[in-house]
């Protein structure tokens, strides 16, 4: 019997997982959309498509890298390492996954329903997660007091056209009737984007609906 119950997290049952130098060769071939996963059953990562994977049912896996990260993070590295770029990035993803493990699920743990519906939403106009949920603290009012509110940016691609890339920031906590921004780009050039009030899924399913409507109309001018 223990005196004190263990102090063990979840990223301790991922010891013995790694991040290869195959996963993220296997994710470029994948390309936009692709995604590493964290897989709670197998206690190991895989490479799949986000295509593949529940968005509001993410209880047993969760996104730890995607696509849009290692075109990213490749410029970077090869800019700071040269040859070396690769090598250098496979140890710090596979650092950063772990490192971050325990942070990741609290966030995830902390997202309100209106997020994952949203993810649920635009998965069912082709749009499919192509990197980590970034979360961070966002500062009400800049030169202000200090308080904080946490947000969300998740990043999809259109799976029509991969180079059309939407972003969605949201309040983690959708009680608080803050705006949440959304953004559509081709080739990081702005295309369209506005403020949404998302406090329940229907406005989400709305907004979900309008961004479809605008990439259409976008590719109408444009491809045609």
């Amino acid at each position: 019997m223990y005196d004190e119950e263990p102090d063990v997290t979840i990223s301790d049952w991922f010891t013995h997982a790694r991040i290869t130098s195959g996963m993220l060769r296997a994710l470029d071939r994948i390309g936009p959309g692709g995604v590493i996963i964290a897989d709670l059953f197998r206690q190991d990562y895989r490479v799949t498509h986000a295509q593949t994977l529940a968005p509001d049912q993410n209880r047993t896996h969760f996104i730890v890298y995607g696509h849009h990260d290692l075109t990213w993070d490749l410029r970077a590295f090869r800019w700071d390492y040269g040859e070396r770029a690769w090598e250098e990035l496979v140890a710090a993803v596979d650092c950063t996954a772990i490192d971050c493990m325990d942070d990741q699920l609290d966030n995830i743990a902390a997202t309100g329903y209106v997020v994952t519906r949203m993810r649920h939403h635009l998965r069912r106009y082709d749009l499919d997660l192509t990197a980590v949920p970034h979360y961070r603290d966002k500062r009400l009012r800049p030169g202000g007091p200090t308080a904080t509110r946490r947000t969300v940016t998740d990043r999809y691609a259109y799976r029509a056209a991969p180079s059309i890339t939407v972003t969605v920031t949201s309040p983690v906590d959708e009680t608080t009737g803050a705006l949440s921004l959304i953004r559509i780009t081709d080739r990081g050039r702005h295309v369209s984007g506005w403020p949404a009030r998302m406090r329940n899924q229907f406005t989400a399913a709305h907004h979900a609906h309008r961004v479809s409507e605008a990439i259409q109309a976008y590719l109408r001018r444009t491809r045609t």
